[in-house]
């Protein structure tokens, strides 16, 4: 005979070691610190907090059974609960199986829903909370079939709404009469919990939501084979492309905001210079900076010393670590320029874009979006699925969070009107695998879609260049000194003075261009660009600007010292009168440095006064967010099945109990102990209590033979 489940210890006690590692990973606060024993695990499973913080791990109809359980009496069966959500015994039982899985139900023939959800669930499924002078369910039945014979309509429309009604005219008057509703203290009406469950029919939900709803739209077609995955090629392509104009930010670059992040004034500057939309430069920048290829020093935006390693790899490389930025990444581009819950606009490259819970919810969607290949989801259907997944975020948040994927997916290549590409399944599959499982077959997708890089290029006589097919490395020069015509399957440029002057102007090699188009072109280089360049050249340079980070000003023969020291070699002084040298080095080096060479040098300001103690610093590399190569949520501490081996030993009695743990214990057994309370005098008072819950450093018992229970702080309870 199957033993009895008396408690939620009992029921963790029969699960298998999968089972609890199942739970450790849902619930992930559980295993932090790894509990001494299943008591403790069940104990800090019912705590309020962790119970809480499990909601949100519930799907819709997980969500409901919880509603339904707090509503019933406790111990209801399967069977009961089934029939207060309007469904059988066997639709509901694989959502049961997952509750118990979650430790938030425990029971088998009576079910028992852990009670800091009981108690903390006030108005479930829109029902108002019990309360002392709420009908009998006879009595709500009886108000219920009297009123129903006058205004069947109004009874009927008030069933499945919310608790609160509103209304002072002849209808209020008429329910309150009927006791249909009832008035607060403030005046308020509302419904009674009993006699809305009569209004119901003593059901707690109209239907059961059992599977997810399916995201639906027009099926996908191609007027041409493969013209889907080119398309997803070609912006892939195109988001490093708007990846590479981040080495513009050393000549000019964007400032940065008190509060944080990038001006929107120079973000729809750097993305008109791009040539591209305003938010598919925010999604390529949000993650770039994410990557921690971008940076800020307080006052501009510059790339980071792991930008200079990451233009070094292949482009499909690139890309790769790009997407998984993004995909697994906190923030979403799509919001840039609009207002927070304050009112205040949300700025690219900012915590304002931040979200929790926002790579869950993405991951969820693309996953989902896998299901359906042949689809091309509107944003509608979409939405629905997602808050099947997430009951508990709010519409308006669904609604952002799936605009944004569609969006910001389709700048990166891996969706394309609503469905998945080639591109974006391979990411689908590197969701579940570490940082270079994930790099790798990222790269590999895009390596395997994408047509070979041609290294050829045709041009004409009207300064137009055509590159037919995607440019090989060394031809992605030609985007600095022409300006594209058009793109598809070939890429046309075009040269004029202004694109060649601008080029020249970001120290690009003129004679360097001409050897390269000699060397490429099938035909021979026009007269009319190489007159064009040669014009540009000579006009090119008569005003000279460059950059100096520190200017040290001194006598001559000073100057002559610190220029010769070896220790001054590293500043890379440029002499630009006798008494005035420029560096690129930062005041604060330049500073360390001439007093290594036996100066004594004075920090002043731009007036030639005496500067303050603080100085800039070179900017550091690094990425925003380290906790990138995790995929959903907080980590483990310890791995699942590790955390899992320390419970079953401490079970068994190998790890020696704490007092919290043996209270955690009792806790779960609901067993009473002798609890040793510490008094102000030293003292020691001895109690038989059951101990009733354990947080925060404070422990609620009630005493044997009491009903009011008592509260005392952990560190004054010994155990004998």
């Amino acid at each position: 005979m199957t033993a009895v489940i008396r408690s939620l210890a009992d029921s963790l006690r029969r699960f298998g070691d999968d089972r609890l590692e199942a739970l450790l990973v849902a619930r992930p606060d559980l295993s932090s610190p790894p509990p001494k024993g299943l008591g403790p695990l069940a104990a800090r499973a019912a705590g309020a907090t962790s119970a809480r913080g499990a909601l949100g791990a519930l799907t819709l109809p997980e969500l409901h059974l919880v509603e339904a359980l707090a509503v019933l009496e406790d111990g209801a069966s399967p069977s009961a609960l089934a029939e207060a959500v309007s469904c059988d015994p066997a639709t509901i039982s694989p959502s049961l199986e997952r509750l118990t899985t979650l430790a938030v139900l425990w029971g088998e023939d009576e079910l028992h829903l852990i009670r800091p959800l009981r108690e903390g669930l006030r108005a479930p499924a829109g029902l108002a909370p019990a309360a002392p002078e709420d009908p009998s369910a006879a009595d709500a039945e009886r108000r219920v079939a009297a009123a129903a014979e006058t205004m069947p309509e109004v009874l009927e429309a008030l069933a499945w709404g919310p608790a609160a009604v509103e209304g002072r005219g002849r209808l209020a008057a008429a329910l309150l009469g009927a006791g249909i509703v009832a008035a607060d203290d403030d005046g308020a009406l509302r419904i009674p919990r009993s006699v809305h469950l009569a209004l119901r029919g003593s059901r707690v939900r109209r239907s059961h939501a059992a599977q997810r709803p399916t995201p639906d739209g027009p099926e996908v077609t191609e007027r041409i084979p493969g013209s889907r995955s080119a398309q997803a090629v070609e912006r892939a392509f195109d988001a490093l492309r708007l990846l590479g104009t981040v080495r513009s930010f050393d000549e000019d670059p964007p400032g940065v905001l008190r509060r944080g992040g990038l001006p929107q004034r120079d973000l729809r500057r750097l993305a008109d210079r791009a040539d591209t939309p305003l938010l598919t430069y925010a999604t390529v920048l949000q993650s770039a900076w994410q990557a921690g290829l971008i940076g800020h020093d307080g006052q501009e935006w510059h790339p980071t010393r792991d930008w200079d390693a990451h233009r070094l790899q292949p482009a499909e490389q690139r890309w790769a670590e790009l997407v998984l930025a993004w995909a697994r990444g906190h923030h979403l581009a799509a919001v840039v320029g609009t207002p927070d819950s304050s009112g205040t606009g949300r700025s690219l490259l900012s915590d304002l874009t931040r979200r929790d819970g926002v790579r869950t919810r993405r991951g969820s969607l693309l996953r989902t979006l896998r299901t359906c290949p042949g689809v091309a989801a509107t944003q509608e259907s979409l939405a629905l699925s997602l808050a099947w997944a997430f009951p508990l975020v709010p519409a308006e948040v669904i609604d952002e969070e799936t605009a944004a994927l569609l969006l910001e997916g389709e700048a990166l290549g891996v969706l394309d009107s609503g469905a998945l590409t080639v591109l974006g399944h391979a990411l689908v599959l590197a969701l579940d695998e570490d940082i270079t499982q994930a790099d790798a077959r990222l790269a590999g997708a895009l390596r395997e879609a994408a047509p070979a890089p041609v290294d050829e290029v045709l041009l004409d006589a009207d300064l137009t260049v055509v590159i037919p097919g995607r440019p090989s490395e060394r031809l992605l020069v030609l985007l600095d000194w022409a300006e594209v015509v058009s793109r598809g399957g070939a890429l046309t440029l075009r040269f004029s003075a202004a694109s060649v002057r601008r080029a020249l102007g970001a120290g690009r090699d003129g004679d360097a261009l001409l050897a390269l188009l000699e060397e490429v072109s099938r035909s021979p280089v026009p007269q009319g660009l190489t007159y064009l360049l040669r014009d540009e050249q000579r006009r090119h340079g008569r005003v000279q600007v460059s950059r100096a980070t520190t200017v040290l000003t001194a006598e001559a023969e000073v100057l002559d010292l610190l220029q010769v020291a070896p220790e001054a070699s590293a500043l890379s002084l440029r002499r630009l009168a006798p008494t005035v040298a420029v560096t690129l080095s930062d005041p604060g080096f330049a500073l360390q440095v001439a007093r290594q060479a036996g100066l004594s040098p004075q920090a002043v300001g731009p007036d030639g006064r005496t500067a303050g103690a603080e100085l800039a610093h070179s900017l550091p590399g690094g990425p925003v967010d380290p906790d990138l190569v995790t995929v959903g949520g907080p980590e483990l501490r310890l791995p699942a099945a590790e955390a899992v081996a320390r419970i079953r030993a401490a079970e068994d009695g190998a790890a020696d109990l704490s007092v919290t743990d043996r209270l955690l214990d009792a806790i779960a057994q609901g067993s009473e102990i002798a609890l040793g309370i510490v008094d102000g005098r030293g003292g020691v008072v001895v109690k038989q209590a059951r101990p009733v819950s354990l947080e925060g450093g404070r422990l609620r018992a009630r005493e044997a033979g009491r009903s009011e229970e008592f509260t005392v702080l952990v560190h004054r309870v010994t155990l004998g």
